[in-house]
């Protein structure tokens, strides 16, 4: 039984390391969207020049799509380690 333990801790330390990995990523994807606002709003408003304001805007929805797919991501993920850990009994 120490066996399945130690294996659950250990998965869920994996599994928290990886979640902090993908912290990073939702961080850098959250400034790729606001870089994405900045140039669509310069792009349409401060000097006019269309392929700029597109580019902007598709950086900032795919990025921002990408930021709440990892935010859904490791939300599940944090919910996984919680109930690895009780089944471990760490809980």
């Amino acid at each position: 039984m120490d066996e399945k333990k130690e294996f659950l801790i250990k998965e869920a330390k994996m599994q928290t390391e990886a979640l902090l990995r993908l912290g990073v990523w939702q961080r850098l994807a959250l400034s790729a969207a606001a870089i994405g606002v900045l140039l669509a709003y310069t792009g349409a408003v401060i000097s006019p020049d269309l392929l700029r304001g597109v580019f902007g805007a598709s950086l900032a929805i795919l990025s921002g799509g990408a930021a709440l797919l990892i935010h859904t991501g490791r939300k599940k993920g944090k919910k996984n380690v919680e109930a690895i850990l009780k089944a471990a009994g760490q809980i």
